[in-house]
């Protein structure tokens, strides 16, 4: 017996070529059996189209998300009916609110370009002077966002005292145009008719509101004054009119 002989021999038998092909040759096997086997099963293990199963479809009763609506309106809002607020009109809507009125504050709006729109009209009527201290107190307090802003208008309004309006004397809503508008934020421009004896003016406030907290809250204009955020102008071209009738 040669001794490259005897050295197999002595060998343990997984260590032998004759072994190591054999082995090689079934790993290869099961191998390529088990890539088969994979790629004509489904995911349930009875089919055979190899084919990514399908997306599942909608269980009863789900819906799928709804996009916010985001144009703005370019006619006035139909459905809207005007209350007073002291000696001021503001509009009502079924659908755009507010929903909730009580001790002096309107709240509950919709997340609608229509529901900001009645949202600055209310919020800027009760958060004014003439509205009384009933109002404009809890309005500013409770639905502007907190800031600096916010508390030198109340701060302003506090010590302004008790000087009641007179019939006639107050502007009232006359026309809106939206400057701006995300689901988030909206820039509105609302226009009010001063009165006055002869050529009507008016004068435009630029307000802001964030929907935060589910409805949508007044911006108070910078270093609390409203003067900061008005423009007067003897014409409504660019404005949607509406208002009382």
């Amino acid at each position: 017996m040669s001794r490259s002989t005897q050295d197999f021999a002595d060998r343990p038998p997984w260590t032998r070529p004759g072994f190591i092909a054999s082995a090689v040759l079934a790993l290869i096997v099961l191998v390529a059996g088990a890539i088969i086997a994979v790629s004509t099963l489904t995911d349930d293990g009875t089919g055979t189209t190899g084919e990514a199963p399908s997306a599942s479809p909608p269980s009863a009763g789900s819906t799928a998300p709804q996009a916010l609506p985001t144009a703005v309106p370019t006619t006035a809002p139909s459905g809207v009916r005007w209350e007073l607020v002291g000696q001021n009109a503001v509009p009502v809507s079924a659908s755009a609110g507010p929903t909730r009125i009580s001790d002096g504050t309107a709240a509950g709006y919709a997340h609608t370009p229509e529901g900001a729109l009645i949202a600055a009209a209310q919020l800027s009527v009760r958060a004014g002077y003439s509205a009384g201290r009933q109002s404009w107190e809890p309005t500013i307090e409770q639905q502007f966002e907190p800031g600096d802003d916010r508390d030198r208008l109340l701060a302003a309004l506090r010590n302004a005292g008790d000087a009641p309006a007179q019939a006639g004397e107050l502007s009232q809503i006359a026309g809106f145009s939206f400057q701006s508008y995300s689901p988030d934020t909206a820039v509105i421009g609302l226009a009010f008719r001063a009165p006055s004896a002869g050529t009507a003016r008016y004068h435009i406030l630029s307000l802001t509101l964030r929907w935060r907290d589910g409805d949508w809250r007044m911006v108070a204009p910078p270093a609390g004054a409203w003067t900061s955020v008005n423009r007067v102008t003897t014409d409504l071209v660019g404005v949607v009119e509406w208002g009382a009738q």
